[in-house]
């Protein structure tokens, strides 16, 4: 079973570019991140148990421990910036968002229940 899951993981890596690999591990690895964030625990906490499957990974793979240790610091360090700004971005855009919806919906019903528009005289 662990030579299975090591030789899919090597084709995963070897298949793809390096872009293609950090593409594919961060699309997996963001998600989980943000809700592990909206719950509520710190960011370094949230880098732990993310960052210690992926460290876990590239050193099931072969990789030699400075790589595996420079990948997974480069992603780590990617991944905190990510939640940074999509925290930063939830608690700036959420608050605008909620008062034009708020806004809309006031006035929305006051002009449609006013008299009705009268149009272009017809001929």
């Amino acid at each position: 079973m662990w030579t299975l899951m090591k030789a899919l993981a090597l084709r995963l890596v070897v298949g793809r570019t390096l872009g293609g690999l950090l593409g594919t591990l961060l699309l997996v690895v963001v998600p989980v991140a943000g809700v592990l964030k909206i719950v509520g625990l710190p960011l370094l906490i949230v880098l732990g148990v993310v960052g210690a499957p992926l460290f876990l990974l590239l050193a099931a793979i072969g990789l030699p421990v400075l790589l595996v240790v420079g990948i997974g610091g480069v992603l780590m360090f990617l991944l905190g910036i990510f939640l940074t700004l999509g925290v930063l971005a939830i608690k700036v855009i959420l608050p605008i968002v909620l008062v034009v919806w708020f806004v809309r919906r006031i006035f929305g019903r006051t002009r449609g229940s006013g008299t009705p528009d009268v149009g272009a005289s017809e001929v």
